[in-house]
């Protein structure tokens, strides 16, 4: 009996919070004027406004955290406005509104007031990988000594590890310029950095960018489509060291991509692997031989 009576307070529960929400989206106090006693139906409209008020400050604090250049090219005051309109439109589904947002590049793109930015949901995706990147777990201690595998083991048979909180973001907008112009330490000119990218635009440059951390670090790098095929096949699907590479095709030199792969955090280690063939090992290998 106690499980049932719990069971249903539960579902009241519930319900008193879904038209709670209702009536913060709709700004209307008639859904849960019911659940009001007498004395404070009264003042529920104002409660309501005070309360969505505050309920948009905090969604703009959170997607700002989550998507700082979208903020930074919309401006605070028109962020603030998105914000406040995809809380009603795709409320957080969880208490931490840290969790919040992973629909705003795809609200950002379907947004017929934001048509001048076509740019803007590329950016939004990137933000959030960058965001994704450092909330990731840890990963394993980097051990290039594991490269020596290479040496004496079929390509087939081995396949590469990738730092934590790795994308490949692949569009038609220069969203990687528009982001380091934003973000990137001042190792250059901030001038030339927002020139460039303005002139990407210009050109309808598209990029894909890589998103990985460096220990503590979040990098974004562009990669050419050679680059990027291996990655996506070599890291992200963790196919087999040989598989990766005759996807990527003869134009992608592997020798001059590890080094820099290592030394920047992208490839943790080289692991082995079960199954292959032999035939893309022998092509692999190749590559390298002056005969």
């Amino acid at each position: 009996m106690n499980r049932l009576a719990d069971d249903e307070a539960i579902r009241h529960e519930q319900l008193r919070q879904q038209l709670l929400m209702d009536a913060l989206r709709r700004r209307d106090g008639q859904g849960v004027a019911g659940w009001l006693r007498p004395l404070a139906r009264a003042s529920v409209a104002r409660g309501l406004v005070a309360y969505a008020a505050n309920a948009d400050e905090h969604a703009a604090r959170a997607l700002a955290a989550r998507y700082p250049t979208v903020q930074a090219l919309l401006g605070a005051d028109t962020f603030a406005q998105v914000a406040a309109r995809h809380w009603r439109e795709a409320p957080p589904s969880c208490a931490d509104l840290a969790c919040w947002g992973e629909r705003l590049p795809a609200a950002l793109a379907d947004d017929e007031r934001l048509a001048d930015l076509p740019y803007l949901a590329e950016v939004a995706r990137l933000d959030d990988a960058v965001a994704q990147a450092a909330a990731a777990a840890d990963a394993d201690v980097p051990r290039p000594d594991t490269l020596l595998r290479l040496a004496d083991t079929d390509a087939q048979q081995l396949v590469l590890r990738a730092a934590p909180g790795l994308a490949l973001l692949e569009g038609g907008h220069p969203a990687g310029s528009i982001w380091r112009a934003h973000h990137e330490p001042a190792e250059r000119d901030r001038t030339e950095a927002f020139a460039e990218a303005r002139a990407a635009l210009a050109e309808g440059r598209g990029e894909t960018v890589v998103v990985w951390r460096q220990g503590w670090a979040v990098r974004v790098a562009g990669a050419m489509p050679e680059v990027a095929c291996f990655i996506r096949r070599a890291l992200l699907e963790a196919r087999p060291l040989a598989e990766a590479l005759e996807g990527a095709g003869e134009t992608f030199d592997f020798v001059a991509w590890l080094a820099p792969a290592v030394r920047d955090g992208l490839v943790l280690r080289l692991d082995a692997c079960r199954g292959g063939s032999a035939e893309l090992s022998n092509r692999w290998s190749d590559r390298d031989d002056p005969t």
